[in-house]
């Protein structure tokens, strides 16, 4: 799949962080390469689905992310391209038909994401709900979560801060997002239930990471809508100084990214080595991984991937 390259228009300032392998961080772990032995199968790779408002690249995007460290590694594996549906993530597992899914844990095998906050609390409330032939591994430390999002301009010509703002001038405003964001009980519904928030008018819009002229990002810079829901791992979000409304009455429930292995597939070593992944797949980490793949630079998603590991510390740079 192509990765889908910025549009530039003139007459509107959009703040860009430059391409993000310009300044490359310390190394944090590194991936060790594992012998494997006699000649096995190469292990497969699922691509979750995505959350609504959620970019789809995104999780192609981290599906190859988890392949490529593997292959570095010495294993062999591949991505099964085709978005794996939440209902049928255990099923697909048990089935053989992939070894290994970094999954959303709002939809996880039980159908619903945990009550929890931390990493830690999602992971505790996860395992329980998976089935004996599927292992959860360590949660990613990112947090994915809805969040309403203004522009800088509109931030202070209102004074929002939080959602708890937003009440008294809602009715003033046009809110942009996905069409299931217009639906769910925590989307549109819940901002008038929970805030008092009754936009003006209400703008179905593709949740692209690029700058498309139906992207939510865009139609927010353009100020055809002047809030936005936006997921926290797009990189718009800190590319424009976007304001991020703090949400006190947590409507947007928190979720990570938590890998969901084939029981006994994965040798220790293997699976220390996605750990090792995860341990370095924090929000403004993901963020970036997002960037990279938008920014132009990579042709396919597998090189914004495997450019990310680098930049990480995670594997050798190919000469």
């Amino acid at each position: 799949m192509a990765v889908r390259k910025r549009m530039v228009a003139l007459g509107v300032a959009v703040v860009l962080l430059g391409t993000a392998t310009a300044c490359t961080p310390e190394p944090i772990v590194s991936i060790e390469s594992i012998s494997q032995g006699p000649a096995k199968p190469a292990l497969k790779v699922g691509t979750p689905e995505v959350p609504d408002g959620v970019d789809p690249q995104e999780g192609e995007l981290l599906a190859q992310v988890y392949a490529a460290a593997l292959n570095a590694a010495g294993i062999e594996a591949i991505v099964v391209p085709a978005p794996v549906k939440p209902g049928a993530l255990a099923t697909s597992i048990e089935s053989g038909r992939i070894d290994l899914i970094p999954a959303y844990s709002a939809l996880s095998p039980s159908g619903g994401g945990p009550a929890a906050d931390a990493a830690s609390d999602i992971s505790d409330a996860l395992n329980p709900t998976l089935p004996s032939g599927v292992v959860q591994l360590d949660p990613a430390k990112a947090e994915v979560r809805d969040a309403v999002v203004v522009t800088a301009v509109t931030a202070e010509k209102y004074q929002l801060k939080s959602l708890n703002d937003i009440g008294k001038v809602c009715n003033q405003l046009v809110l942009g997002g996905s069409a299931g964001f217009k639906t769910k009980a925590n989307g549109l519904a819940g901002l008038g239930s929970d805030y008092n928030c009754v936009p003006e008018k209400y703008r179905s819009l593709k949740p692209m990471l690029d700058y498309g002229p139906d992207s939510t990002l865009w139609a927010l810079l353009r100020d055809d809508i002047q809030m936005a829901s936006m997921p926290t791992s797009s990189p718009g979000i800190a590319d424009n100084s976007l304001v991020v409304l703090d949400d006190p009455k947590n409507l947007f429930p928190n979720q990570n990214i938590v890998p969901l292995a084939a029981t006994g597939k994965l040798p220790a070593d293997v699976q220390a080595d996605v750990n090792k992944v995860s341990a370095a797949l924090g929000t403004e980490e993901l963020g970036n991984l997002n960037r990279l793949a938008q920014d132009g630079h990579y042709n396919v998603v597998s090189d914004a991937a495997t450019a990310w590991l680098v930049q990480q510390g995670l594997i050798k740079a190919s000469s």
